[in-house]
C-alpha cells in the first residue's frame, strides 16, 4: 500500500539517470508507454516505482491521468525571480529598433530595475516574489534557481535574497548576483564596487546563509574577465560555488572563466566557441542555454546547441525570467523556442528542462527525474503525446502539479 498512485497515463517520461545527460544520451527521456503500464507509485513524498511495477500497487489515493503525459516537474535553472515593476516600454522601444545596449546606456536595463527594487518596501518585494512563484507553479515548474542582482547594494542585495527565502511550494535555490552591473554611485570607482561585493556583500550573504552560489555578468561593458574572476574566486573562498553569465552579447571569455574557476554552469553562450565548449566539458561545467531571452532580444547569434551536444557537453535550459529580456515563466514555451531556434530535438529540450536542469541547479541527486528514491515532483500534461508540450506553443499543457507527493495545483478541478 502506497500513499498515491498515478495511473492511466498514455506516456511517462522518467528522465532517469544519476548524471547530466549528454552526447548520444542527451535526448534519453526514459519513455514508458501506457496506459496499462502508465503508472507512478508514490509513498512518503518519494517515487517508489514507475511503469509495470507501479501499476501493481494499491494506494490510499489514486489520480487518473486520463491518458495524459506524466513527467518530472520542470526545473528552471536560471531565473531572476526577485524584481518589481515593469519594463514593457523597453520592449516597445526594441520593437522600434532601439537595442539592449542603447537602452542600458541611457539609464534603462538593469539600472531601471535597480531603482524600482530599492524603492520597494519589503512587503511589496515579498509579494512580488510570491506572485512570480505562483505562476511558475501553474506552468509546471516545481524547482527554480533564482538570483539577486537588481539591488546592487549591501542592503538591497540582502533584502532580495531574503525575499527568495520565503516559504512557498516552489523550491528555490538561491544565487547572489551582486556582480550583475556597476551601480551608478560607483561609476567612477569600479574597484570600490568590487571591494563592496567581495568584502561586504558576500561575507554578509554567507553569514546569513542566504545563498549557495555566486554569479557574475562577464561581458564587454559590464565586468571584464579579470574582474569576474576576482569576484568568483572570492565567493568560492567563502563557500559560494560559482556560476557565470557568459558569452551572451560578445565573446568576453566567460566560458573559459567558468572552466577555470570550476563553475557549476556557464549561461547564455551565444558567442561561445568550440574551444570554450571543450574546456567547459573537460571541467565538468554544464552549459545553460536561455532560449526565451535569445528570442525576445531577437539575437542573430544563437548558441551552437548541436555542436555542444556532439561534443558531449551537457545542456540545461532556463527561462532567464527577468523584467528586461525574458519576462516569462513558461518552460513549455522555452522548450518550443529551443527546438525552433536552437535546433534541439523535443526530447533533448525536455531532458534539458528536467534532470539536466536539476543538475545545473545543484539538486540533480533528488529532483528532475521519476525514479525510485527521488522526490515526488510530478506533472501531468493534458495531452497523450509528449511532443505536444513543444508543438502547441503559447498554451499551458500542465493539468496537475504534484510536489513532495501532494497535489498542489489542479487546473482541471479549478475549471469545474
Amino acid at each position: 500500500m502506497v500513499d498515491l498512485l498515478i495511473h492511466n497515463a498514455s506516456q511517462i517520461l522518467t528522465c532517469a539517470g544519476t548524471e547530466p545527460k549528454s552526447g548520444h544520451d542527451a535526448g534519453e527521456i526514459g519513455l514508458v508507454e501506457g496506459p496499462e503500464n502508465g503508472a507512478v507509485a508514490i509513498d512518503a513524498g518519494k517515487i517508489v516505482a514507475v511503469g509495470p511495477e507501479a501499476a501493481k500497487e494499491s494506494a490510499d489515493e489514486e489520480i487518473d491521468a486520463h491518458g495524459g503525459v506524466v513527467l518530472p516537474g520542470f526545473v528552471d535553472c536560471h531565473t531572476h525571480a526577485v524584481w518589481i515593476g515593469s519594463r514593457a516600454h523597453e520592449f516597445e522601444e526594441r520593437g522600434r529598433g532601439v537595442n539592449y545596449e542603447m537602452i542600458a546606456k541611457r539609464g534603462g536595463g538593469i539600472r531601471a530595475s535597480m531603482r524600482m527594487l530599492r524603492e520597494a518596501s519589503d512587503e511589496e518585494l515579498n509579494l512580488a516574489v510570491l506572485r512570480h512563484l505562483d505562476t511558475f507553479l501553474e506552468l509546471g515548474t516545481t524547482t527554480i534557481e533564482a538570483k539577486s542582482g537588481y539591488g546592487l547594494s549591501l542592503d538591497a542585495e540582502l533584502r532580495s535574497l531574503r525575499a527568495l527565502k520565503q516559504d512557498h511550494t516552489v523550491e528555490v535555490v538561491r544565487t547572489c548576483l551582486a556582480a550583475h552591473s556597476i551601480p551608478p554611485e560607483f561609476d567612477d570607482n569600479r574597484d570600490g564596487y568590487l571591494d563592496l561585493v567581495c568584502d561586504e556583500i558576500y561575507p554578509a550573504v554567507v553569514e546569513e546563509q542566504l545563498a549557495d552560489y555566486c554569479d557574475v555578468f562577464c561581458e564587454v561593458g559590464v565586468f571584464t574577465f579579470q574582474e569576474a574572476e576576482r569576484v568568483l574566486l572570492r565567493g568560492k573562498e567563502l563557500g559560494l560555488r560559482p556560476r557565470v553569465h557568459a558569452e551572451q552579447l560578445s565573446h568576453a571569455g566567460g566560458g573559459r572563466l567558468a572552466a577555470r574557476v570550476g563553475a557549476i554552469t556557464a549561461d547564455h553562450l551565444e558567442f561561445a566557441t568550440k574551444v570554450d565548449a571543450t574546456a567547459m566539458r573537460d571541467a565538468g561545467v554544464i552549459a545553460v542555454l536561455l532560449p526565451a531571452a535569445n528570442y525576445i532580444l531577437d539575437q542573430a547569434e544563437r548558441p551552437s546547441a548541436r555542436s555542444m551536444i556532439n561534443l558531449g557537453l551537457p545542456i540545461a535550459l532556463g527561462t532567464d525570467f527577468n523584467p528586461g529580456s525574458a519576462p516569462t515563466q513558461s518552460t513549455p514555451l522555452n522548450i518550443n523556442i529551443a527546438v525552433t531556434r536552437f535546433g534541439m530535438s523535443i526530447a533533448e529540450a525536455i531532458v534539458s528542462s528536467t534532470i539536466n536542469a536539476a543538475h545545473a541547479a545543484g539538486v540533480g541527486d533528488r529532483v528532475g527525474s521519476l525514479q525510485p528514491g527521488y522526490q515526488a515532483d510530478v506533472i501531468i500534461c493534458d495531452t497523450p503525446d509528449y511532443r505536444d508540450i513543444a508543438y502547441r506553443f503559447g498554451v499551458n499543457p500542465v493539468r496537475t502539479v504534484i510536489k513532495h507527493g501532494k497535489v498542489v495545483c489542479d487546473r482541471a478541478a479549478q475549471s469545474r
